[in-house]
């Protein structure tokens, strides 16, 4: 009879000591699965794959919509020039300038600070900045609030919007420290009316 020493067993790779395991379950050779139960928890091969948590209806939502407002700026990047290139070329005359990537670095809308701070629920949004203009469009919902109350703001400098109102009044909430892009905001309850506003501060701070 074939001997499995401890070398032999260590010299097989992963899916070999699970398949010597299996056989040797299946002929009732309980010492040889022993040994072969041992080599694999030192490898922490037996540990079950970890299952991902289902989303929470928060999360789902917040996903949901992060995924919206990312298409929504894919789409507008397509009809202006929001290159990196352009933007600093256009604010040469601006200190220490720092362009906005309108995305993250996976092409998805970005986590806002107060929503990495945990002073709110959600916030993820899109920004493009230009000389000392930042325009910004996204989805905020205050901490422990219902899904239903989630506005979508537009915040730009007051000159670049309509009806604009100061940011403390958009955002009662946000501290000092919780600086915003921008010192005028608009509320809305619908995407495509937040898209259309942030379309129009485009247009002007490209203009």
């Amino acid at each position: 009879m074939y001997e499995w020493t401890d070398e032999r067993l260590e010299a097989l790779s992963t899916p070999e000591l699970k398949n010597l395991l299996g056989n040797a379950e299946r002929k009732s050779a309980d010492d040889l699965a022993a040994k072969c139960k041992a080599v694999l928890e030192t490898r922490n091969a037996l540990k079950p794959n970890r299952i991902a948590k289902p989303r929470t209806e928060l999360k789902e939502f917040e996903h949901t919509v992060a995924d919206q407002i990312d298409a929504a700026g894919k789409e507008l990047a397509g009809k202006y020039d929001l290159s990196e290139e352009t933007a600093k070329a256009r604010s040469a005359d601006v200190k220490g300038f720092r362009a906005h990537k309108l995305l993250d670095s996976k092409g998805s809308a970005k986590l806002g600070g107060m929503q990495r701070d945990g002073s709110v629920a959600i916030e993820r949004y899109i920004s493009y900045r230009r000389g000392n203009d930042t325009v910004y469009l996204g989805v905020f919902l205050l901490k422990d609030a219902p899904l239903e109350d989630h506005e979508f703001h537009v915040l730009a400098p007051a000159a670049l919007l309509t009806g604009a109102k100061p940011v403390a009044e958009i955002r009662p909430t946000a501290t000092e420290k919780q600086k915003q892009p921008a010192d005028a905001g608009l509320a809305f309850k619908d995407l495509a009316a937040a898209t259309a506003a942030f379309d129009a501060a485009l247009a002007n701070i490209t203009a």
